[in-house]
């Protein structure tokens, strides 16, 4: 471990939102070393695929062996094909010996890699990112991770059992005056609280948010101190099959992007060509367990022994829990979607967390040109 990284798991505390003040970024793009964008264009789309098997990039190792990447981690499914490409040997392949840095959450994050003593973290869009872009932090968002399903959201609206089967809690709009709970403030949970009870009608202020961890959410159920929760699986599931909880609604924010890639400006700036055949690995292992349309779940692909054994290796969770809950997916197209990444930005402002004086730019926030670079290099899936 980096020495200068000793002592800090201790200190850090989230999960989740883990590198969710992992970042920002007012760096300029590297320069003229830097691989040129492609052509294509980088908006999302979910239209039909245009080939389902997941395509190889060309190995490119540098002379010399392989080069050290060192990357925070604390071993989250939304990291899962970054562990593809670490065991299946794409990082390799493409020169690179990946390092992590096991950290618990974000908090000690920010400083290592806004200084490039770490070049890149996995990191939850919440309030804590954008705050740290907007103090011009050296960090750009390069990639996104994981994407929300289009249906049986990972992150349902799970209201208390006798509550649902009373009737006092039936729809969106019965939360009003009610006890909710969520994982943390400012955070991707609380943006999908948000748009469950705007489309309601309600607003943020028409319920009492109880933050509170994942895993205490089914006993907060089970004891009353909740009347609501956002839980992320598996502890939705969990709340379900102890009788305590009701999924009330499963389908928010389909197909929008909740974490994403986040890199040190110093790393993107001196090795970019590095960064580039990350993002090559990357790519080719989300195809090997995602399929080309945006928000669904290929169980054959996800739950392929290989594959279950090297996620039970990174995130200890067994292999039954891993199929019992609701799982992440993926873009194969890596598609940083610059609509969403606004959206949230805007929400948690107008909800007075976000207190900065006007929003981050887009371009101030990611880089897209490794992206569009493996799009460029592997081709894209979606038309």
């Amino acid at each position: 471990m980096n020495p200068r990284l000793a002592g800090s798991p201790e200190r850090l505390g989230l999960a989740l939102l883990l590198m969710i003040a992992l970042l920002a970024c007012q760096a300029p793009s590297p320069a003229a070393s830097k691989p040129q964008p492609a052509a294509s264009g980088t908006g999302a789309g979910s239209a039909a695929a245009a080939a389902s098997t997941p395509t190889s990039a060309p190995a490119a190792p540098p002379a010399g062996g392989l080069e050290v990447v060192r990357m925070a981690d604390t071993r989250v499914l939304a990291g899962g094909p970054i562990y593809l490409a670490v065991e299946k040997g794409y990082l390799r392949e493409q020169g690179i010996d990946l390092q992590f840095e096991t950290m618990a959450g974000a908090a000690d994050v920010v400083p290592f890699l806004a200084t490039g003593d770490l070049d890149l973290a996995v990191g939850a869009i919440a309030v804590g990112l954008f705050n740290a872009f907007d103090r011009g932090l050296d960090i750009r968002i390069i990639a996104p991770a994981g994407i929300m399903t289009l249906e049986d959201s990972p992150l349902p609206l799970v209201v208390r059992k006798d509550l649902y089967d009373s009737g006092e809690i039936r729809t969106a709009a019965d939360l009003r005056g009610h006890r909710v709970g969520v994982n943390t403030r400012g955070g991707s949970v609380e943006y999908v609280l948000d748009k469950i009870l705007t489309s309601a009608g309600l607003t943020i202020q028409d319920v009492e948010q109880v933050p509170i961890p994942f895993p205490d959410m089914p006993a907060a159920l089970a004891n009353g101190s909740l009347d609501a929760a956002i839980p992320a699986e598996p502890f939705a599931t969990r709340s379900v099959d102890l009788g305590v909880g009701h999924k009330l609604i499963t389908t928010v924010i389909p197909g929008q992007m909740t974490t994403c890639i986040i890199a040190s400006g110093k790393f993107l700036r001196e090795r970019p060509d590095t960064a580039q055949r990350f993002i090559l690995a990357y790519m080719r292992a989300t195809r090997d367990i995602q399929p080309p349309q945006l928000g669904t779940f290929d169980p054959e692909r996800f739950y392929k022994p290989e594959h279950l054994a090297i996620f039970e290796k990174y995130t200890g969770a067994p292999a039954q829990v891993l199929r019992n809950q609701v799982p992440y997916t993926w873009d194969v197209d890596l598609v940083i979607q610059a609509d969403s990444l606004m959206d949230q930005q805007l929400t948690h402002m107008r909800n007075g967390l976000l207190q900065i004086a006007q929003p981050v730019p887009y371009e101030r926030m990611v880089d897209e040109t490794f992206v569009r670079y493996a799009q460029q290099t592997m081709g894209r899936l979606r038309q």
